[in-house]
């Protein structure tokens, strides 16, 4: 009917009458269904600002509904990944493009990676070859390296959340339990949330104990690396206890059909990564700096996004210090702030309608 609103909304998502207008004259169309986690459904999603005449753009929206979610989730987690979502800013991280909240769901619309997951690419092409999996360990660790600056840790790093573009490169999603590492002072704080994915998880969470998170990324990192260019598990053990004996008695191995085919430099760095003890375990600028990355010279050279996305974390850092050295000099206690950097506009704000 002329006049009126035409809305194309697919059945399972639920919505209200209210619920698809809004979505509707904000100028998102819902597609159809891509995928389906724990407490979250994504969908195939379409974009085009009411107010200008701009191209339609292609997006991916997660879609939460806080009444069928877990209590826990709700309170702790989500507000967390909200928070992570409107504040990181990196070309290796999934851009955000709005994120609406409508009674009890929320709308997280984000830029559609055209080529899937990590996992998915694996299962259907095979195990990466060497020089792809470079490319995407630099892309995955300079964003690593940007949220560590932050003095954020992932804590849910996995081939399942690696996304590729069309253009065949890496970005890290899924911030649900990201966290800040320090206190207010900026000292370093353990986390004591078994999270994660079981396989990826680094042995000082298994044992139980309190622990630093930034280590367990990039045992998880090396754990994505071993996957791309193995198309298997190091360890595949379900039962915890064993899982960890074999993590720290270091029992894993490539696999034979490619280990002849993979450089030293290449399973020098994945074993340095897969390092029991964290305290000595390879750290993330250490990674960006290796034998194995240097391999390709062209990677140690940083484009303009990355280079202003790191130097604004480190000037953000660096801030937050100043501030610290002013109040402990004038014996103030340190104001409540936060050490990221909100950044609404690239990201687009966060609103309730």
């Amino acid at each position: 009917m002329e006049g009126k609103i035409k809305l194309n909304i697919v059945d399972d998502l639920k919505l209200s009458g209210s619920e698809q207008l809004t979505l509707a004259t904000r100028g998102y169309k819902m597609i159809k269904k891509v995928n389906e986690g724990s407490y979250a459904k994504v969908y195939l999603a379409e974009y085009r600002n009411p107010n200008k005449n701009d191209k339609l753009t292609v997006l991916a929206c997660k879609v939460i509904d806080t009444n069928t979610a877990p209590k826990d989730f709700v309170k702790k987690f989500l507000p967390r990944e909200i928070e992570m979502l409107i504040k990181l800013n990196h070309p290796h991280l999934v851009h955000t493009h709005s994120i609406f909240q409508r009674r009890f769901k929320y709308f997280i619309f984000m830029r559609y990676m055209e080529h899937g997951d990590l996992l998915e690419y694996i299962l259907q092409k095979g195990a990466v070859q060497e020089d792809q999996a470079r490319i995407w360990t630099r892309q995955l660790a300079l964003a690593i390296q940007y949220m560590h600056e932050l003095e954020i840790a992932h804590r849910d790093i996995k081939c399942e959340n690696v996304l590729l573009t069309a253009n065949q490169n890496a970005k890290l999603s899924d911030f649900g339990f990201a966290r800040i590492c320090v206190d207010k002072r900026l000292k370093d704080i353990h986390s004591d949330t078994f999270c994660g994915s079981l396989s990826y998880t680094a042995p000082e969470i298994l044992q139980g104990s309190p622990y630093y998170p930034k280590p367990t990324d990039i045992w998880s990192l090396g754990i994505v690396i071993y996957v791309m260019l193995n198309r298997a598990m190091p360890f595949e053990d379900k039962h915890i206890k064993q899982l960890y004996q074999a993590q720290i008695n270091k029992n894993w191995r490539f696999r034979s059909r490619f280990i002849d085919t993979l450089s030293d430099n290449c399973k020098r760095l994945v074993t340095l990564m897969l390092e029991p003890n964290y305290r000595n375990r390879i750290k993330i600028d250490s990674i960006l700096n290796s034998e194995w990355i240097a391999m390709d010279s062209r990677l140690l050279e940083w484009s303009p996004q990355e280079t202003m996305a790191y130097n604004k974390a480190r000037e953000e850092k660096k801030s937050l210090v100043k501030k610290l050295e002013v109040q402990e000099h004038l014996t103030d206690p340190l104001p409540e702030t936060s050490i990221v950097r909100t950044n609404c506009e690239s990201v687009g704000s966060s609103s309730t309608w």
